[in-house]
Order: C-alpha cells, then sequence, then structure tokens
C-alpha cells in the first residue's frame, strides 16, 4: 500500500539519523583525529600516556627529555615530535592543523593533503606534490622559528608576507617578514686555515677556502688558530677570530639590512654607511645586542659575558633579554661589557694597546695597518705615533704556525703605550719583560677560548646523539600497516 511504502521510509531515514549521531557521539564531545605513539615520556594535557591514546581536538601534546612521539592523523598527516617539544591540535579547526609551542617536529603530509603549521606568528602550509609526499621540519626556540623543506611545496606566510621554502632551503621566523636561507651573503676574502662552514647549520662541515661562498644560515666556525675575512655584498667585510661560531641569518644589500648571530669568539665588522630608510645591521651574542650604523667594531662573546668596543663611527649596545633595561651608546674609542644578568656597563676609554691587539687577534693575512691607523688616529695618537706603531705590527703580525705571532703583537702594543705616555723603551731587559707578560695574559686567554670552544664542542655532540636517539624512536614506534600516513623509518 502507498501508505506503508511512505511510513517504511520515514522509519529508514530515522534509523540512519539515529545512526550517525550515534557515531559522532553528542554534540559537545570533542572530534577524534587519530592516535599517538609515544615512547618516553610523552604527556596529553599534562597527562601521562601509553602508545595508542585517542587524539582529539583541543589535545596538548608534550614530550621529555630523551622522548619522542608520532601523531598520526586522520587527514593522512604524521607529525613526529622530538624530545622536549609541545604542538596542540586546536580545537575548531580541521583535521591536520597543529602549532608548534616550542621544540621541532617533522612534518609528513600526503600528496593531496595540505597541513598548517602555526609556528611563531606565522602559518606555513604543507603539501605533497606529484604523487609524492612532503617532508617538513620545523623548530621553535623562544621566538625564532626556522622552516626547513626535504621534498614537496612549503609556503610561509606571515605579516601580509608570503614565501614558497624550496627543497633544501630554510626560512627563519622571527621579528619581520621571513627570509629564506641558503641565499648568498658573501665569500671568503682571506683566511688563516683552519676555518669551516655548515651549510644552513646542518650535515657536514665544509673547509673555507679562498673565494669559497658564504650563504644566509651558514655556520662560519674557526679552528684551533684558524680565521677567516668574509667580504659581504654590501661592501661590508666580517673577520671572524679563531675559535669563534658566526651565522649570517640575514644580508640583503638592496634594503640594507643584516643580521648576524655570534655564538662564540671574535668578530670584527667594518659595515658601510646604511643610508635607506628601515636599514639595520645587527649582531647578537648570548647576552648582548649590537646596533651599527656604518662602523668598524669588535666583539669578544663568552657564554655569560660580551665585551663590545667601537673603533670607529657609534655603536648601540643592549641586553639580549628584553626584560633588562638599559641601553648603551658607544661612539669611536669607547667600551662596553654585557653580562647575562644586567644591562651594559657604562662606556669607558678604549687603550691604544687594547686596540692593536683586537685588530692583530682578527687578523686574516689582509693588511692590518689601515685599520692599525685608523684605530690610533681615533684615540688621539700623532702621526708620528701611529707611524710607529704602523711598522712595528706590520713587521711583527706575521702568521707563524699558523698563528699571527702573539710576542710580535705584545711588542707592537707595548710600543704603542710607551710611545702615547712619552716614555722610551732604553732597555731591551724591559722589553722582554713587557712581552713575557703579554705573553702570558694571551696564553692565559687561549686557554679560556679552548674550554669555551670544548664545551661547545660537547654540546653539539649531545645534541647529535639526541637526534640519533630519536631516529632511533621513529624507527621503533612505526607501524608497519601499510597506509596509516606514517613517518617511514
Amino acid at each position: 500500500m502507498p501508505g506503508q511504502g511512505k511510513l517504511a521510509k520515514l522509519v529508514s531515514a530515522l534509523l540512519l539519523a539515529n545512526i550517525y549521531a550515534f557515531a559522532a557521539g553528542p554534540a559537545d564531545a570533542p572530534r577524534a583525529l587519530g592516535y599517538i605513539a609515544a615512547k618516553g615520556s610523552v604527556l596529553i594535557d599534562k597527562q601521562p600516556v601509553p602508545s595508542g591514546t585517542t587524539l582529539y581536538a583541543g589535545d596538548v601534546i608534550t614530550t621529555g627529555k630523551a622522548s619522542a612521539a608520532i601523531l598520526n592523523l586522520q587527514s593522512r598527516t604524521a607529525a613526529t615530535l622530538s624530545e622536549n617539544s609541545e604542538v596542540a591540535l586546536p580545537a575548531g579547526t580541521p583535521s591536520g592543523h597543529l602549532t608548534l609551542r616550542r621544540g621541532r617536529v617533522l612534518i609528513r603530509s600526503e600528496a593531496g593533503q595540505t597541513v598548517r603549521v602555526t609556528v611563531s606568528g606565522a602559518s606555513v602550509l604543507i603539501s605533497g606534490e606529484e604523487g609524492f609526499p612532503a617532508l617538513c621540519r620545523i623548530a621553535l626556540v623562544g621566538d625564532q622559528g626556522v622552516v626547513s623543506t626535504e621534498q614537496g611545496r612549503v609556503e610561509v606566510h606571515a605579516r601580509g608576507a608570503q614565501i614558497v621554502v624550496p627543497p633544501g632551503k630554510s626560512a627563519r621566523l622571527g621579528a619581520g617578514s621571513p627570509q629564506v636561507a641558503g641565499q648568498p651573503a658573501g665569500k671568503v676574502s682571506n683566511s688563516i686555515p683552519e676555518a669551516v662552514r655548515q651549510q644552513q647549520g646542518q650535515g657536514p662541515e665544509i673547509t673555507l677556502r679562498l673565494n669559497d661562498g658564504v650563504n644566509w644560515e651558514d655556520m662560519v666556525r674557526t679552528l684551533r688558530n684558524g680565521r677567516v675575512r668574509i667580504a659581504l655584498l654590501d661592501g661590508s667585510f666580517l673577520n671572524v677570530g679563531a675559535r669563534s661560531q658566526m651565522r649570517i641569518t640575514k644580508h640583503d644589500p638592496q634594503s640594507q639590512q643584516t643580521e648576524v648571530e655570534l655564538k662564540l669568539g671574535r668578530l670584527r665588522g667594518e659595515v658601510v654607511k646604511l643610508t635607506k630608510a628601515g636599514s639595520s645591521f645587527q649582531v647578537k651574542t648570548q647576552t648582548a645586542v649590537i646596533g651599527v650604523v656604518g662602523t668598524v667594531f669588535s666583539i669578544n662573546a663568552l657564554a655569560n659575558s660580551t665585551q663590545v668596543s667601537c673603533l670607529e663611527g657609534s655603536l648601540s649596545v643592549s641586553n639580549i633579554k628584553p626584560s633588562i633595561q638599559g641601553r648603551t651608546q658607544l661612539n669611536a674609542g669607547q667600551t662596553t661589557n654585557v653580562p647575562a644578568t644586567g644591562p651594559p656597563s657604562p662606556p669607558a676609554g678604549l687603550t691604544t694597546a687594547n686596540a692593536v691587539q683586537q685588530v692583530a687577534q682578527t687578523s686574516a693575512g689582509e693588511a692590518v695597518a689601515p685599520q692599525v691607523s685608523q684605530a690610533l688616529q681615533t684615540l688621539g695618537a700623532t702621526q708620528a705615533q701611529i707611524a710607529s706603531t704602523v711598522a712595528q705590527v706590520t713587521t711583527t703580525t706575521a702568521v707563524q704556525g699558523g698563528l699571527v705571532g702573539a710576542n710580535a703583537v705584545a711588542a707592537g702594543a707595548s710600543g704603542t703605550s710607551a710611545a702615547l705616555s712619552g716614555v722610551a723603551m732604553s732597555r731591551a731587559g724591559d722589553a722582554q719583560t713587557n712581552i713575557a707578560q703579554t705573553q702570558e695574559t694571551l696564553n692565559q686567554a687561549l686557554s679560556t677560548a679552548e674550554d669555551a670552544a670544548s664545551a661547545a664542542t660537547d654540546a653539539a655532540n649531545t645534541a647529535t646523539a639526541v637526534d640519533t636517539a630519536v631516529q632511533d624512536v621513529i624507527q621503533y614506534l612505526s607501524p608497519s600497516t601499510p597506509g596509516c600516513g606514517c613517518v617511514d623509518p
């Protein structure tokens, strides 16, 4: 009968509606997004969880020390968290969208899928292409992020700017618009072996030779007594002293915007005058931020303090922590010290001996006479005194066994001090005493630098070991079921 047919259809519709409602759960229940594979200390919403735990929208996943986790999502996306990392699965967003709050994550997105990762105020879109998945590594320390593409298409949207990060390249996130690493910054113009660079701070170290290029994000490290002089594209120069680690994070000669990180050691810069609107040249150490405007400067960076000297022009110096107030303006011939826990010290006068020493300690075999002459002129030396000192330094800063002769530098510095004070060095014994004392000071400084470099090497080895352990965890955790969307071991 017609009426019975309509009734049957109505009953069927009601049953289907009830089934869908049951499957979906209560209207206010969180959505299940996938499951987690965990190794070590892994928390969801601050509660320890075992492998296989279901992931829901709104969850916050945290890994502890020597721990790792793989988030296998229904969107055929896999996110692998390294140790001491945290991501959130925001409620109200499509499955596969994440927010990286700290640490590191490797994202794999299958072909035809797009993952959005929010990090450091930017949105990173990761998509597989041409039947192949996308692989993207994202790291966040403080408010500084780095996005590295291994394969697939990766776009970064931040502060009104949009850039594509090609495979094999990295983009740096933080203040200002995102910038792609791997772009050329300059080349080696002088060097004293041994100096190496690590492309984008990853992979094997490559020996730096004359005319070798240096790109954004390359880590330049001088070994033992090695030094290197880098000619930047805008005409500026950076001299990296022995046992130092330096990275050029940005160098755009068109806009005159440059950012340099000096992790450890000595750096001398000769910066061309900044004339364009919005231009800047900034050096960051572990304790200080130095703003440069057409200046010759010298920096000695340690783990807990930074000594900054202005040899020409002017500098703006502050603590790298925004919470520590206070800014010091340095003019030519002045120096300041920036401790880890306080503002820069008041400007102090730079001695002529110290100025000559700073030039010599960062010389990479180039002619140092112009720099020494300018420094002494800034400090008020007469032309006769300048000529005498330049002659001594030019003669005595020859490379001896891979190291700029410490005795010669000491003699030059002592001679400068004597000339400027009007005291004649009349006895060879007095000169030898001064040389021996300065030699001992230099030896102590070198020993301190060696200890710092050794500590930095130990930290790097520890990081490498942790990365290896994480890869082992990934291989251990990755399910073998085809089509699960997991990261291949």
